[in-house]
């Protein structure tokens, strides 16, 4: 069985994607049948003030005392002891509890954050020469920016944390680096243990992602560009001329044993940073998508909860709900739903129908109860907003404006911005039907808005999928690519697939504003009309498209992914593990704790 190490941002908590694909890929059986032992290893406050609901038990963790619990035995507390004397770092090691999406049951994994903060700086410096001489990364330009620095920090402690941590399994052992956050971690392992095995897993390219939030008029182009060899050398170019210490780690971490890429578009711009990429295979393992089959009367029952809370805010009974959950950043083009809106509200008011859209996306810390209830008596929130916290900051306040310039004119359709973590009552407020979860939304939801000009594979665009949702995805989203397998064919009315690329031939020159303000609101008008024949009128489409969503989501599910993408990827990079019954080594050094890593049911 392996033993994987995942070394990630989000250890410690679901905070984002990464942390979405932990939940799924860990609790999926095809993934607990070939992996025996979980290590998620990240960077964090110690000592650690995480929910019960996370962490479960803490075998070692350091204080303010000193004083350390050595219940995960005297010869690992010993280990970490000698690691926080040399490197100056603080360390809690214990065992997380990983929720399944939408399933009662959980997966217990082993948990390491380090404590970065106060760091020695020799043992540090030392790394970083040794990062100079094997891979020629610059760190003394970057060591200013903690984004660079905290990940850096961490590597040399972890690695020896993890070495005494699997001594009885290394050679079964995996270290997988999930974006550019773990990379320091498994470059020094190619420097100091050449012989574990190791895998960056890109989620994303950063410096493209970048490049196409910063500078939008590339994002009609970039996709095109990448096919032709011209385009190809073009954003090369322009990629290593931006630069940064995304792009410096990124661009070596062809040097891993193995890359994974959540599509293979992730794979195609890999292949523009570093010639590195191009001389060596890179692995596609998509992302999957939580899926529970429900009924007809839960998909109904959940809709009208939607449709009730969207009239209670808006004062518009709603014949049709839409959604987007998203971060309120530029690459997720929320002004794209707005200008299908724009065109719909014509067709929906002449039918004597209504809509309202309800974008989750938020960019700040999550606001509490009484802040929340406070703002909903105050100024109407979240129908009305302000800006400034604890309402409008960052990127929510482009989304805030644009919304409610829509809604001062919008005859048939409403525009509402929830920048809140969570839906239920007791985060978004008293308006909150009592008992509705974020489950309602993605059950009762007509439409999942997904236009994004910049998608690695995008799992929330397709999460209505399994209950009769409609998904809007671009061709820039790489779940695309996975679609287009599964489906065998024509894809169902569920999946409304679109393309906002600039007309062929227009080359890989940047498209100016008003360009490209024309050529998505051309686009947005044909989304419309194809919109508006899919949504449901009755009964049989409502079953209808509940019965056709649910069949192609089962196919994108975890356990699909798991078993026909990633357990292969490993396989082929690594060769194939034991099978049930047969002898295995003691995992972990003496003393080490029995962590369960299968799952558990939950009653």
């Amino acid at each position: 069985m392996y033993t994987l190490i995942h070394v990630t941002h989000e250890a410690h908590c679901k905070m984002g994607g990464i942390g979405a694909v932990l939940d799924g890929m860990l609790t999926a059986r095809a993934y607990q049948a070939v992996v025996g032992r979980t290590v998620l290893v990240g960077c964090g406050d110690v000592p650690a003030s995480l929910p019960p609901e996370t962490l479960e038990t803490v075998f070692y963790e350091s204080g303010p005392s000193g004083h350390s619990p050595a219940a995960c035995g005297p010869a690992l507390a010993d280990a970490f002891a000698s690691v926080e004397a040399t490197y100056g770092v603080r360390l809690l090691y214990a065992r997380r509890k990983v929720p399944c999406p939408l399933v009662r049951r959980r997966a217990g994994v082993e948990l390491l954050l380090f404590d970065v903060r106060d760091a020695r700086p020799g043992p540090i410096n030392q790394l970083k020469a040794e990062l100079w001489e094997g891979f020629g990364l610059e760190s003394n330009r970057f060591e200013n920016d903690w984004g660079y620095e905290e990940w850096v920090r961490l590597a040399a402690p972890a690695l020896e944390a993890v070495e005494a941590l699997v001594a009885g399994s290394a050679d079964e052992a995996v270290l997988i680096s999930h974006e550019f956050m773990g990379l320091p971690t498994l470059l020094a392992a190619r420097r100091r243990e050449p012989d574990l095995k190791t895998v960056y897993w890109a989620h994303e390219v950063p410096p493209v992602r970048e490049l196409l939030e910063q500078e939008t008029g590339h994002r009609l182009v970039f996709d095109r560009a990448m096919t032709t060899p011209d385009g190809s050398r073009c954003y090369e170019a322009r990629l290593r001329e931006l630069g940064g210490y995304k792009y410096a780690l990124v661009s070596r971490a062809c040097h891993a044993g193995a890359v994974f890429a959540v599509s293979d578009r992730i794979g195609q711009e890999l292949r523009l940073l570093s010639g590195g990429f191009r001389q060596r295979p890179i692995q596609v393992v998509y992302n999957g998508l939580p899926v529970r089959p429900i009924d007809l009367a839960a998909r109904l029952a959940s809709r009208a909860l939607l449709r009730r809370y969207a009239c209670t805010v808006t004062g518009l009974r709603p014949d049709y709900v839409f959604t987007h959950v998203a971060r309120p950043v530029a690459s997720k083009a929320i002004e794209r739903d707005l200008a299908v809106l724009d065109h719909l509200d014509d067709a929906l008011a002449d039918r004597g129908r209504t809509a309202v859209l309800l974008v989750l996306a938020t960019d700040a810390g999550r606001r509490d109860p009484e802040t929340v209830r406070q703002m909903e008596s105050e100024h109407d929130w979240p129908m009305q907003h302000r800006i400034g916290w604890p309402d409008l900051v960052k990127g929510e306040v482009a989304i805030g404006r644009a919304a409610e310039a829509y809604n001062r004119w919008a005859r048939a359709t409403r525009v509402v911005l929830i920048n809140q973590f969570g839906f239920a009552r007791e985060s978004c407020g008293d308006r909150v039907p009592e008992g509705m979860t974020f489950q309602d939304l993605r059950q009762g939801s007509d439409v999942e808005f997904g236009q994004s000009a910049y998608e690695p594979f995008g799992i929330a665009q397709l999460e209505t999928l399994a209950f009769g949702g409609i998904s809007v995805i671009t061709s820039a989203c790489g779940c695309a690519e996975l679609l287009a397998r599964v489906a065998e064919g024509d894809l169902p009315a569920n999946v409304l697939l679109v393309d906002y690329a600039a007309p062929a031939g227009a080359g890989t020159e940047p498209v100016s504003d008003a360009d490209t303000r024309r050529i998505e609101h051309e686009v947005a008008a044909r989304v419309a009309r194809q919109l508006a024949a899919r949504l449901p009128t009755g009964p049989q489409d409502f079953r209808r498209l509940l019965a056709s969503g649910g069949a192609l989501a089962e196919k994108m599910s975890w356990q699909a992914v798991c078993r026909d993408y990633f357990v292969p990827a490993l396989q082929r990079c690594f060769g194939k593990v034991r099978r049930p019954g047969q002898p295995e080594k003691r995992a972990g050094g003496a003393g080490h704790p029995t962590v369960k890593t299968s799952w558990e049911p939950v009653f």
